[in-house]
């Protein structure tokens, strides 16, 4: 064996032990009790839990939005990841209008092992624009390993969204190959009116931005994007989902069978639209907005129920630089609040496994649903379980160790590993904090600090079961 974990919870999706897990050659060998078996390098892990490495479903490296590229490359954010218990992360190839997917995926695949990313990493496919020569290539972009897609159903102003009727083609011809298209849904009428409205009336202070978003804008959309799936007998997934409404969906469908999935985000989870507030609240502008306390009991409702699959930090990590360099400052030297000249987005990639930790210490979830809502859930959805998201002989030996008693307050960014100058996580106490990750049987993070190496990160070629796509009843406890 090339290393052993001693005397630690064992958490899957379903259960827990105290147990060993053996690692031989980047993949688990064996998890039970190994007795007198000894190996070079050996952590005791009593007292401590240890859980499948994270998989964030949902990060922006390098993807250049409203003017702003963010602070982060694939290596910094990576590191960042890794520190908080992430192993392998699903980023965006975004492609550019009059490219085509296939070659512009190639390049962002290379982009990140080129920056010397350090975890795993895959891609969504993301269109902007839909024609008979881009939906030719759906097949191959499936075939090189990319089977989820991306639609943007709002920022028509920014010329990145798709309207129904390609939509439907996409998710047509995808689910012919395979494939599953998600959205992120906001109904882009009501948004852009509402905005102009706004803009008319002077009302463009920081919190007028989610007015201008109301609940209803994202939930119409997941249920426009859940029917036109279904109409074509087709899997739907939900980015980043923000609505009590909309997880009241996900349950819905999870009782019928239907394959409807969804993740949301660590910031969904914390933090309320009161961060909008004060000076500073510009800095966590984004869209979907930041909700109301009933919208993040409900999400956490629907995470302990298991409707929602999945977990990402939308990490868009624009920095203080970028968000304010619209804007206008008065004569007092203060910006001049008006949400329209706001890039949309907010760092997290490392304290997204740290929020669902602290959903565990508050009683909101069990480490089982931690375990599925983290890693387990992604895998599956995302075509990934013959390699990640379960602690299983055969499989990477992608592990994390966490304190369940460890407490940290984030009292700013420098607290940190990424490369943004701002966290809307500001001031908050998260008890329970990953200490060790493992990647593929290497010790990348110990003890909270990073010690692995620059490009230790691999692309994760993706296949969706079947039965995925199908029906979400291929789950059960």
């Amino acid at each position: 064996m090339d290393l052993i974990i001693r005397n630690g919870t064992v958490v899957s999706h379903c259960g827990r032990q105290i147990a060993d897990i053996a690692v031989k050659d980047g993949k688990i060998a064996a998890v039970g009790f190994l007795g007198d078996i000894r190996c070079t390098r050996e952590i005791n892990a009593a007292g401590k839990y240890v859980i499948p490495g994270g998989i964030d479903t949902h990060t922006h490296h390098e993807n250049p939005f409203q003017g702003c590229t963010g602070g982060d490359d694939f290596y910094t954010g990576s590191v960042a990841a890794a520190c908080g218990g992430t192993t392998t992360m699903l980023d965006f190839s975004i492609t550019d209008k009059g490219r085509m997917p296939v070659p512009f995926a190639q390049e962002r695949i290379q982009k990140a092992l080129d920056r010397g990313i350090v975890i795993d990493f895959g891609f969504h496919c993301c269109l902007k624009e839909l024609n008979d020569e881009i939906l030719e290539q759906v097949r191959d972009v499936i075939a090189l390993g990319l089977p989820s897609f991306k639609v943007y159903m709002v920022y028509a102003r920014e010329q990145m969204m798709m309207d129904d009727g390609m939509m439907l083609d996409l998710i047509t011809e995808a689910s012919r190959y395979g494939g599953l298209v998600g959205v992120h849904a906001e109904n882009c009428a009501i948004a852009d009116y509402n905005s102009a409205k706004a803009v008319r009336r002077g009302q463009v202070d920081w919190p007028a931005h989610a007015a201008t978003k109301p609940n209803l804008v994202e939930y119409e959309a997941i249920a426009r994007a859940i029917m036109l799936a279904r109409s074509g007998g087709a899997a739907m997934y939900i980015y980043h989902m923000s609505t009590k409404e909309g997880a009241q969906m996900l349950l819905d469908a999870q009782a019928a069978g239907l394959p409807v999935y969804a993740e949301t985000c660590a910031h969904y989870l914390r933090l309320t639209d009161e961060s909008f507030r004060g000076e500073d609240g510009y800095l966590n502008l984004l869209s979907p907005p930041l909700r109301k306390k009933a919208d993040q009991d409900k999400l956490w409702e629907a995470l302990g129920k298991k409707a929602i699959y999945c977990t990402g930090s939308d990490h868009a990590p624009f920095t203080i630089a970028e968000k304010s360099m619209r804007l206008e400052k008065g004569p007092d030297g203060r910006y001049i609040h008006d949400f329209t000249k706001v890039c949309n987005g907010v760092p997290g990639i490392e304290l997204r496994l740290p929020a669902l930790i602290n959903g565990v210490s508050e009683g909101r979830i069990t480490w089982e649903q931690l375990v599925f809502a983290n890693s387990y859930g992604a895998a599956k959805v995302f075509g990934m379980a013959d390699k990640k998201g379960a602690l299983s002989p055969g499989l990477d030996a992608d592990i994390v160790i966490i304190d369940p008693n460890r407490e940290r307050v984030i009292t700013g960014p420098e607290m940190l590993h990424m490369h943004c100058d701002h966290t809307p996580f500001r001031g908050l106490r998260f008890r329970g904090w990953p200490e060790t990750t493992i990647l593929r049987g290497k010790i990348i993070v110990q003890d909270g600090e990073w010690v692995g190496s620059r490009g230790d990160g691999r692309f994760v070629r993706r296949r969706i079961e079947p039965e995925v796509l199908k029906s979400s009843r291929w789950y059960a406890d």
